[in-house]
């Protein structure tokens, strides 16, 4: 049996593998597995579709499946549209997807939500329930919604409380914010209405650390992750809402390897999710406003 696996390096397809299907069974698309690659053994998604070739030469056999782990198909169809969109090999987009993580064993277990706190009860005002109401009324299919207003208004408070509905769920939540700096500010917020922190994912984040937050985002036990852009490519196993706070920022453009602007990938994943996305802004870049102007995101 012909198995395609894509690997994260610099390649726009995944290589042809053989399977024993006496040593590995059932596997399947999304699948994470180890594969001989020259004279090493890398870690590799087994993808949606093979490369037929007609010459002919012998196949390297998978190695291993890494058990209760993969990605899911929408990724997959996330990763390869990216790939075309912004012209960067598929491979680099994956590698992203599996944040540098060369394995999956975490030698120490971190408890991501550490300080359980009490909560703070919030009374929102009338604009705020109107807001509520405006943003879920679309339900939970694709929808693009501009939440604006002038600082300090309370918009934050109005997607803490989609949020905290949509967990009730059991469906999970992605906060994209531009800077890293605005983490440490942003989690106190979280943590007095939520009552725990958020699951933090940004590049200075520890490895090890790193690994639990993934495992535990692609099993459905993470429901909300905070992160900078890089949290994009998280495999969210049941991922219901992406919002994206301040999408005017610039800072959501990467100008460096892999260029990107992560409020409209942002949007992309979520049209392929077919989930809601909400952006939230004091002042709404000019993309935005023009795309409220001709109807195309409905501003609250």
């Amino acid at each position: 049996m012909e198995v395609p696996v894509l690997l994260p390096k610099v390649f726009n397809y995944p290589f042809t593998y053989s399977i024993d299907a006496k040593k590995i069974k059932n596997l399947n698309q999304g699948d994470v597995v180890i594969v001989p690659f020259g004279k090493k053994r890398e870690i590799g998604v087994v993808w949606d579709k093979i490369n037929h070739t007609k010459k002919k030469f012998k196949l390297k056999k998978i190695e291993k499946k890494i058990s209760n782990i993969g990605l899911n198909k929408k990724i997959i169809k996330f990763i390869n549209w990216f790939s075309i969109y912004n012209i960067v090999p598929k491979g680099l987009i994956l590698k992203m997807c599996l944040g540098n993580l060369k394995n999956f064993e975490v030698k120490k277990k971190n408890q991501i939500f550490k300080d359980e706190t009490k909560k703070i009860k919030y009374i929102l005002n009338n604009e705020q329930k109107n807001a509520i109401k405006n943003l879920t009324s679309f339900g939970n299919k694709f929808n693009v919604s501009v939440l604006q207003g002038i600082t300090g208004s309370g918009k934050t408070l109005v997607y803490f409380e989609r949020i905290r509905r949509l967990i009730q769920e059991n469906k999970q939540a992605l906060i994209l914010i531009p800077e890293i700096f605005l983490t440490t500010q942003f989690k106190n917020r979280f943590k007095l209405f939520f009552g725990f922190e958020p699951a933090i994912w940004h590049s200075k984040i520890g490895i090890n650390k790193k690994k639990n937050i993934w495992l535990s985002v692609a099993k459905n036990k993470i429901k909300i992750v905070l992160g900078a852009r890089s949290a994009l490519f998280l495999p969210f196993k049941k991922l219901g809402l992406i919002i994206v706070d301040e999408e005017h920022d610039s800072s959501y453009k990467q100008e460096d390897s892999v260029i990107y602007n992560a409020r409209d990938m942002a949007i992309s994943r979520a049209s392929i999710e077919n989930i809601p996305i909400h952006l939230v802004t004091s002042i709404p870049s000019l993309e935005t406003y023009r795309n409220i102007e001709i109807k195309k995101y409905t501003k609250n």
